[in-house]
């Protein structure tokens, strides 16, 4: 913490205003911004550190993205159901989905055209970024329209895959000219951004495990923290 507000401080020497910083989501980066003054545990969330050359001035905190996504894989994993207040996510049903194989697709009738880009990989449970998918997501939908007993109750995983799967493209976006939620944040671009930053808010905190132990409190939260932390900065 002492060596980034000196890294800081150097860069407004020479003119360089430095208005967030990113790191990765580990526990070391963890006591780096509490040491900063960050704060994500509770209600009292403080996305923002003091600059060390400019008394008016705030800098936002972010964790990076990717590095959040797998510990929330990782959590998913452990838990096996992640109970909310829209339904409960199972992993069940991701490891059904990967147990389909392509000959078992191909030859599925009424088979939905989204779930075409399946029938050419097999999904990796490993790859925290494929399984929290729109295109996982609207497998599972189309599996469920099909009626197949696996996939009978999947909805509460098809909401969190999708709500998970937006909170990334948002904070993933690289592109100026993206279009919708992997866009820039832009005034005509806020509400919609807004409106799924506020829905993971309103549901991280009702995050449970099969035994009714609130997640944000536990061992396996910073994912999520994370990328609350990364909505209010």
């Amino acid at each position: 913490a002492q060596l980034l507000r000196l890294t800081i401080g150097k860069l407004s020497d020479i003119g360089i205003t430095v208005l967030a910083v990113t790191s990765d989501a580990t526990a070391r980066s963890v006591q780096m911004a509490k040491a900063l003054g960050i704060q994500m545990d509770g209600d009292d969330t403080k996305c923002t550190f003091q600059h060390p050359s400019a008394s008016s001035q705030q800098i936002a905190y972010f964790f990076d993205s990717c590095h959040l996504l797998r510990l929330i894989r990782n959590a998913f994993q452990s838990f096996q159901s992640i109970q909310f207040i829209n339904g409960t996510a199972h992993w069940r049903h991701l490891v059904e989905l990967a147990a389909l194989g392509e000959q078992e697709l191909a030859g599925m009738e009424g088979l939905p055209g989204r779930l075409a880009d399946l029938k050419n990989h097999v999904l990796k449970m490993n790859c925290a970024a494929q399984v929290f998918s729109e295109s996982v997501a609207g497998a599972l939908e189309g599996l469920l329209s099909l009626g197949l007993p696996p996939f009978r109750n999947c909805i509460g995983t098809v909401h969190f895959l999708r709500l998970i799967n937006n909170l990334f493209d948002i904070f993933n976006s690289r592109n100026c000219y993206g279009k919708g939620l992997k866009g820039p944040l832009l005034p005509e671009t806020y509400s919609k951004i807004n409106r799924v930053l506020v829905e993971a808010k309103t549901i991280f905190v009702t995050l449970s495990d099969a035994s009714n132990n609130q997640i944000i409190k536990g061992k396996r939260k910073l994912g999520f923290l994370g990328f609350l932390l990364n909505a209010e900065s």
